[in-house]
């Protein structure tokens, strides 16, 4: 942490953003406000930046300069606070004389300073102290070193000429040396390998680290050279050569000489040595000896090339690799980070890490660097960074802490891959799906998935709906469990559904049963054996006359496809799609009723004209005019029968499919009681029946032809099937609670209806929020057995066959009117006691501001 020493007056600054600089370094405050006479203690506080306002500047200007002149040549900077506004620094450095600044002042600031402004100055005239210190240091160590060497060289020189001037003789030297016993502890105790070799080149003394290296333990080798060494070392031969061709070059320089040699070990290692070699002459000139210095740099070089290596590394990473303090300042800045969020080193060094951070997420920095102090590792955390641009894109960070080697956190490494376009595909994928979940949910047909051994691998809801259980009851287990019945219960199924509709055909059931037991492998029925053959030889097949099974082992006919799914080439599994066609059997069953009917309705009366003509064209009847004209009367009342058949038919089809192209309009239900009335009056006047209205007024949205053509024909039916003196009752009640409509099933009552003649004047009055009116036809005439009671409201149904005959009946008016009633929101049933009458119910809905009203 830096000292800055602040000499300003806060009363001519009091504005000074200083608080940055208190929380990065040690800032000393000197007040000249309180007492601008006293004297400046300042040269007793170390200090490595001092900020002054121009008073400050003027009063110890000589100070300044003297203390600068101290710290040679290390550098002291001084920041000085100018008042000056003008802005053509560029002109004029400085608003005081450039002479009286001259080696003292290093930077100016303008005042007011702006916090960031004033952060950068100081922390660039820091960075040129520190430099300073830096060199200053180097300096000293360079020549301490250089020092030492000197020592070393001038004592080897005095110690090679007092060897030179006492030992004449080769041998008398080596003598000297083996009794040396300080000398040969002093180098053997050496990591260091050190040589001492004669003017010719012939080794003298070697330590024990140079023996080893070249292996020579064994070997005397006083008085050897290089070369010879090389022959008695076959596997040194190289090395040792070039250390003689490395001394030849030393003695030529005449001077000591500095190198890296290379020595392959024979065990398969390499070994770097930095060499200092001493070349010492004789006064005049002749060679005298060679001093050979060295230090095993091995792993030095090793830890540098590696430090080279992970540099190249982390500068070609396409991920962004970042370095920052603990507090969050960036310090190292790769060009993988430069690509994903676009700022350069150089702007974006000795910024907050927080300038990536999106304004939503202001804590998630700060965590995460107190994670990290605690010693903790984030690895893969995704989350949202902010390019410089703005944009906001997707990262994947691993953090880790960086330690010393007391295993203490001084930093923290972040490595960041951009994760935009993976993010994207991902959410593709997710949308498509939940794209393809939903059609599997929404499909009304049942889907069935499963793997290559037949085992369910999913259902869909309207699979699990259908087979009656719970998905989880399905998966995981081969469908034909779900599916498989005994082929006899099948057949009964089969037999029950659709008895005209070979589903199964008979046969080929026969043939299962009959079959031999199937092996395993294969699946017990029809059903399963198709899917089975698919999983097999993966052809697709469709199945449109299948039974399935529910799990409470109820049955219901299906139609379904098999497809196989592939992966690669090869068939890893297939996909059921089946759908219930209950419905349409039915409906396939009632056409061919509705058929048969219609063609026998059609044929009988076609019959009887078709007798009648004929007889009348044979010509037998000429002689017989009334039996000729009873034939005519024939013809004709069965022509009137088929025209009514008719059309009721076309009736009936248009009414069920036009009916949501009708007009509804608001109508009172007393018009449409009294206008129906009016209609068939003529009617009942010819039977001899009377027919008596009680209306009520109330307001309801209908097609008034609809519900005329309804009442007019139960009003019909009314009077065809009364004996003549009987009354026809047509009335109307609302009611409070659609109660009544509980009655629409069948149902045979003893007791007097709601709507009888008796109770209907007790209803002169309804509350005006009623929710339904009731119409009731009632009559006098035999009566509907009880189990007849809903029977005669099907197509083509009567109490008695005869009453088409004699009744001129055609079996679908009450079929009409129902569908008339249902279409209208309402309800239609009948209630009869055999031998009294019965009264058919219509219940209506009306719309609560209808005023209730009898007439």
């Amino acid at each position: 942490m830096s000292r800055i020493l602040l000499l300003v007056d806060r009363h001519q600054q009091p504005n000074l953003p200083i608080a940055h600089l208190n929380t990065e370094h040690e800032v000393i405050v000197l007040d000249r406000a309180l007492d601008p006479n006293s004297e400046f203690p300042f040269p007793q506080i170390a200090f490595d930046l001092c900020i002054l306002d121009e008073a400050s500047f003027d009063r110890i200007g000589p100070l300044v300069k003297g203390l600068k002149a101290a710290a040679e040549p290390i550098f002291l900077p001084f920041l000085l606070l100018s008042k000056s506004q003008t802005p053509a620094l560029s002109e004029q450095r400085f608003s005081l004389p450039d002479k009286q600044l001259d080696r003292t002042i290093d930077d100016l600031i303008v005042s007011p300073a702006e916090p960031a402004q004033l952060d950068l100055r100081v922390e660039n005239l820091l960075a040129r102290r520190w430099l300073s210190l830096e060199l200053h240091r180097l300096q000293e160590v360079i020549k301490e070193r250089t020092f030492t060497e000197s020592l070393l060289i001038n004592s080897l020189q005095t110690a090679n000429e007092n060897l030179q001037r006492e030992i004449a003789k080769r041998a008398e030297v080596e003598t000297a040396l083996r009794e040396n016993s300080y000398l040969n502890s002093l180098i053997n105790a050496m990591p260091d390998i050190v040589c001492f070799k004669d003017g010719e080149g012939r080794w003298l003394e070697a330590n024990q680290a140079i023996l080893e290296v070249f292996e020579l333990e064994k070997i005397d080798y006083r008085g050897l050279k290089d070369s010879q060494l090389a022959e008695l070392s076959s596997f040194y031969r190289e090395a040792l050569q070039a250390c003689e061709v490395s001394d030849r070059e030393a003695w030529e320089k005449g001077e000591l000489s500095r190198g890296e040699e290379v020595i392959l070990r024979s065990n398969g290692t390499v070994k770097i040595y930095d060499v200092i070699k001493v070349p010492v002459f004789h006064p005049d000139g002749r060679r005298k000896s060679i001093v050979i210095l060295g230090r095993d740099i091995t792993e030095h070089k090793q830890t540098r090339d590696e430090l080279v290596r992970l540099a190249s590394i982390v500068e070609s990473s396409d991920d962004g690799i970042v370095g920052k303090t603990l507090a969050g300042t960036i310090q190292s800045w790769n060009a993988g980070a430069e690509k994903i969020y676009g700022y350069c080193a150089a702007e974006i060094k000795g910024q907050s890490i927080e300038i990536l951070a999106i304004p939503e997420r202001p804590k998630e920095m700060p965590q995460i660097l107190e994670n990290i102090r605690a010693g903790a590792s984030i690895d893969h955390y995704e989350t949202v960074h902010l390019r410089k641009d703005g944009q906001q894109i997707d990262v994947s960070l691993t953090i880790s802490p960086i330690k010393d080697a007391t295993g203490a956190v001084t930093g923290v490494s972040t490595i960041a891959r951009d994760i935009s376009d993976s993010k994207r595909v991902e959410k593709a994928f997710e949308q498509l799906r939940h794209q393809t979940e939903m059609i599997l949910f929404s499909a009304g047909e049942g889907i069935c998935g499963l793997n290559k051994h037949g085992k369910v691998t999913f259902v869909n809801p309207a699979a699990v709906r259908m087979a009656g259980c719970e998905s989880k009851q399905l998966i995981d287990r081969p469908l034909y469990e779900s599916l498989h019945r005994s082929q006899e219960e099948s057949s009964k199924a089969i037999e029950q559904l659709s008895p005209a509709t070979q589903i199964n055909s008979g046969a080929e059931i026969a043939a299962v049963c009959a079959a031999p037991p199937a092996p395993a492998k294969l699946l017990p029925n029809r059903v399963s054996s198709q899917i089975l053959a698919t999983l097999e030889d993966g052809e697709a097949r469709r199945v449109t006359d299948e039974i399935f099974w529910r799990r409470d082992g109820s049955s219901f006919p299906v139609e379904y496809v098999v497809a196989p799914m592939r992966e690669q080439g090869e068939i890893i599994g297939a996909v059921v799609t089946f759908k219930d066609i209950t419905d349409r059997l039915a409906v396939e069953r009632m056409k061919d009723e509705f058929i048969s009917v219609v063609s026998h309705e059609l044929r009988t009366p076609m019959t009887s004209i078709h007798g009648a003509l004929g007889l009348l064209n044979s010509g037998l009847l000429d002689a017989y005019p009334q039996k000729a004209k009873r034939m005519l009367e024939i013809a004709v009342t069965n022509t009137d029968r088929l025209v009514r058949l008719i059309n009721d038919i076309l009736d009936l089809e248009r009414m069920e499919s036009n009916y949501s192209t009708a007009i509804k309009q608001i109508c009172n239900v007393a018009e449409l009681m009294l206008q129906a009335a009016d209609e068939m009056q003529g009617m009942a006047q010819e039977a001899g029946v009377t027919l008596s209205v009680r209306p009520v007024g109330a307001q309801l949205r209908a097609v008034p032809d609809r519900l005329i053509q309804t009442l007019t024909n139960l009003l019909s039916n009314a009077i065809k099937f009364s004996p003549s003196g009987a009354t026809v009752w047509l009335s109307a009640e609302l009611t409070p609670t659609p109660n009544l409509v509980e009655k629409a099933g069948p149902k045979s009552v003893s007791s007097p209806s709601l709507l009888s003649p008796e109770n209907a004047a007790a209803n002169q009055q309804l509350p005006v929020s009623s929710s339904s009116i009731v119409i009731a036809v009632k009559d006098q005439g035999r009566g509907i057995p009880a189990d007849k009671l809903e029977m005669v409201f099907e197509r083509f149904q009567q109490v008695d066959a005869s009453d088409s005959r004699q009744k001129g009946g055609t079996g679908l008016g009450l079929a009409i009117c129902r569908s008339i009633v249902q279409q209208h929101g309402g309800r239609m049933w009948v209630e009869s006691v055999l031998g009294e009458g019965s009264t058919f119910f219509l219940s209506l809905p009306v719309l609560r501001e209808g005023l209730a009203s009898e007439s």
